[in-house]
C-alpha cells in the first residue's frame, strides 16, 4: 500500500501522545508532594486566557480546506492503526480473547467516529487562526482547481518518497559525520573505535 509509511507516522504521533501522557503523569505527581526537607515548587505560571472563537464562517472555510486538501482523509487510517496496535498487543497476551477484543473494539465505533470528528474540527481550528479567511479561499479554489486536485492525489505519494529518501539520507549524512569525528579525534590522538 503507498500510503503506508504515511499512515504509521500518523498513528505513531497519536501513540507517542499518549505515551507522553502517561510519562508525565508519575512526574506531576513527584513534582506535587515534595520530599522531606525539600522547599516547595515555585507555584506554576497562571494559563494563558483562552484564545477568542473563531469566526463560524472562516472555520467552516478551513473544514472545506482540510477535506479538499485530503488531509483529513490522512486522518482516516490513524484509528484503524491504533486498533491494530491494541488488537495486537491484547491478543498476544491472551490469544483465546481476540474475538472478544475485536467485537469491543467494532462496538466503540460510533465513539471513535465522533473522536475522530473532534480532531477534524479541533484541526480546522488551527488552519482558520494560521490564515485569514481571503487566504483560505484562495487555498479552497486551489485545491478544488484541476492542478489542486492533481497535487492532492500526487501528495501522499510525493510524501512516502520523500520519507523515504530522507530516511537513506539522514543515514548517509549519520555515517559521514560520524566517520569524521572519529578520524578527527584521532589527529588529536584520541581514539574512539568503531
Amino acid at each position: 500500500m503507498a500510503h503506508r509509511p504515511l499512515h504509521r507516522a500518523f498513528a505513531g504521533i497519536g501513540l507517542v501522545g499518549v505515551l507522553v501522557a502517561l510519562a508525565g503523569a508519575p512526574a506531576e505527581a513527584q513534582q506535587a508532594a515534595p520530599a522531606q526537607g525539600q522547599q516547595p515548587a515555585a507555584p506554576a505560571a497562571p494559563a494563558a486566557p483562552p484564545l477568542p472563537p473563531v469566526p463560524p464562517a472562516q472555520l467552516a472555510l478551513a473544514k472545506q480546506v482540510m477535506s479538499a486538501s485530503g488531509i483529513a482523509d490522512s486522518l482516516n487510517p490513524i484509528l484503524s492503526n491504533i486498533a491494530l496496535q491494541l488488537l495486537h498487543a491484547y491478543t498476544q497476551k491472551r490469544p483465546a480473547n481476540s474475538k472478544d477484543f475485536e467485537e469491543i473494539l467494532a462496538g466503540m465505533k460510533p465513539e471513535l467516529d465522533a473522536k475522530q470528528n473532534e480532531l477534524i474540527v479541533k484541526a480546522s481550528e488551527i488552519y482558520a487562526r494560521k490564515m485569514d479567511e481571503p487566504s483560505l479561499k484562495a487555498a479552497l479554489a486551489f485545491f478544488q482547481s484541476p492542478a489542486g486536485m492533481k497535487y492532492t492525489q500526487a501528495l501522499p505519494q510525493v510524501l512516502n518518497e520523500v520519507s523515504t529518501l530522507t530516511d537513506t539520507w539522514s543515514k548517509e549524512v549519520a555515517t559521514m559525520m560520524g566517520e569524521r569525528v572519529v578520524e578527527e579525534m584521532r589527529k588529536r590522538g584520541v581514539e574512539l573505535g568503531r
